[in-house]
């Protein structure tokens, strides 16, 4: 079975309960309210699954982007215990897959550190990414390295066009590609936790939402996105508040589109957290030497040592960079 969303409420129960017996943790990447319509304007949803006496037995959840197709984001991947072994997620898959090349999907991202579900989506063709715990399938069958290097080289024939905006569920699929594709800074947001796949692995994908999500609960933090004219996520950054009256920022961008740092971080500092604040500070590794000069361009000044950062079990020092408001 198909279903577009916005669901029923009542089948919305009956998946809590399934996806709380087969991952121990209640809607594990994407919230109730997703599933009941809230993001209905900025995500083309849909939720396949397979039911047996009435039960759920199996699932698997698609996100395409309306404001860049091309790409989409697979989550909540599930079948039953007992039920397993029998090609239920192969078949569930598999549709998704079809319909999201029909709806002229071009590359489809989902993670998972389980070896025996890897190898299923291995044989329906997905591909790890090198640095992550994520799994890409290209349509076109190059590799997710080679797909990345042409997304976002097609994307700055547009840069001129690149907009900065306070974040929104729009960009929740297209987040995924920038953040898992490798990155010179070791750290791309201490706010979020966000690490370089070149100096540590990248073990999330549609959760990756939830890690900007979780700093604007009450209203105790913001975040922006770059975006080109034709939609590409080129860019974040943040703002959260911290202890006496500063804000902490941070952010950072593709490659090709490191023009857009400035103004990413200028709305993390002049948005609805930052504004009225005494002052703002930034937390950088100190192997980040291209990140600090860009903090120095802005006025920030190095103001002592920050909490150490962990890549994948190896420690990194960093320094506090602060800059008192005008």
């Amino acid at each position: 079975m198909r279903y577009r969303v916005p669901i029923d409420e009542e089948l919305v129960v009956e998946l809590e309960e399934f996806w709380e017996s087969v991952f121990g943790s209640v809607f594990p990447e994407i919230g109730p309210d997703v599933f009941l319509g809230s993001e209905e304007g900025f995500s083309r949803s849909r939720l396949y699954l397979r039911k047996e006496g009435g039960r759920v037995i199996g699932t698997c959840f698609t996100m395409q982007s309306k404001s860049a197709p091309a790409i989409a984001g697979f989550g909540e991947v599930a079948t039953a215990e007992a039920f397993r072994g029998r090609g239920i997620a192969t078949a569930l898959c598999s549709q998704a897959v079809e319909e999201l090349r029909a709806a002229g999907g071009e590359a489809f991202f989902l993670g998972t550190v389980n070896p025996a579900a890897a190898r299923v989506y291995y044989r329906l063709g997905w591909r790890k990414l090198a640095g992550a715990e994520v799994m890409v399938k290209v349509v076109s069958g190059e590799s997710p390295e080679a797909f990345l290097v042409d997304y976002f080289r097609e994307g700055s024939a547009t840069a001129a066009g690149t907009t900065v905006a306070e974040a929104t569920p729009a960009d929740r699929v297209p987040m995924i590609p920038l953040i898992v594709c490798p990155h010179d800074w070791q750290v791309m947001d201490a706010n979020t936790k966000v690490f370089s796949t070149r100096y540590a692995t990248q073990i999330s994908c549609m959760g990756l939402h939830l890690r900007y999500q979780r700093i604007t609960r009450e209203g105790e933090g913001a975040w922006y996105s770059a975006r080109t004219a034709d939609g590409r996520g080129v860019g974040l950054s943040t703002a959260r508040k911290g202890g006496g009256g500063l804000v902490q920022v941070d952010g950072f961008t593709h490659a090709r589109f490191g023009e857009s740092w400035e103004g990413l971080l200028q709305a993390a500092m002049e948005g609805r957290v930052g504004e009225g604040a005494l002052g703002y500070f930034a937390v950088v590794s100190v192997e980040d030497e291209e990140k600090q000069d860009l903090f120095r361009s802005l006025g920030f000044r190095r103001a002592g040592a920050g909490e150490d950062f962990e890549l994948d079990g190896r420690r990194v020092a960093s320094l506090r960079m602060e800059k008192r408001a005008s």
